[in-house]
């Protein structure tokens, strides 16, 4: 996002009523979050939140947790929620993770809300996706379910591949995962493409 006064970050304390508001607003109660859980859990590892902020509002977020694959792949069939996996949460630090996205939420009532999610995309493809070398996460692949219209859209379009649906939360949800170097390839082709169309 060009924006300068768009900023991506990692979540803080203070940024919590703003995030669960956001949660509150568009996911069903079932998937509201605790105030203080999240709090532990940005002091356990910042990184797990990511925030897009303008002039230092929260505008939108995404939240991902790193595990082993034997618990991924479970969250991934419904075979255990989200409650579950996340006392099986592991350190960025550690290697051969497996990244589960929670959830991606931005400002929908707000007309930029569009420009929030390039954004948060962007962040996630630099901090996960693209980028090699020391200090960055050890991730083999990365997964969700999806329980929204555009929640969906956002997978699809970022191709990643549908694994299947269940139940959970009392709906229908479908499940998209991808290895993350096959995403880095594909990224790195649509980056190259879009270079492309400027240029010319």
């Amino acid at each position: 996002m060009n924006d300068p006064a768009c900023k991506v970050e990692c979540a803080r304390s203070q940024d919590i009523p703003a995030m669960l508001s956001l949660e509150k607003r568009y996911f069903d109660p079932c998937w509201h979050s605790e105030p203080t859980f999240i709090h532990k859990l940005i002091e356990k590892e910042p990184m797990m939140f990511r925030v897009c902020k303008i002039n230092g509002k929260v505008k939108g977020y995404y939240w991902v947790i790193p595990l082993d694959h034997s618990i991924w792949k479970k969250v991934l069939t419904g075979e255990i929620n989200e409650s579950e996996a996340m006392k099986h949460i592991r350190s960025f630090d550690e290697s051969d993770l497996y990244l589960y996205i929670c959830s991606v939420i931005v400002e929908l009532a707000d007309k930029q809300h569009k420009q929030y999610t390039k954004a948060l995309v962007r962040d996630f493809g630099r901090h996960f996706v693209l980028m090699k070398g020391v200090d960055i996460p050890d991730i083999s692949a990365i997964g969700a379910f999806t329980i929204s219209e555009g929640g969906r859209r956002l997978m699809e379009r970022s191709n990643f591949n549908y694994r299947g649906s269940f139940k959970t939360g009392g709906k229908s949800v479908r499940s998209y995962a991808l290895n993350c170097s096959t995403l880095a390839q594909r990224a790195s082709a649509v980056q190259s493409k879009n270079k492309r169309k400027n240029i010319a």
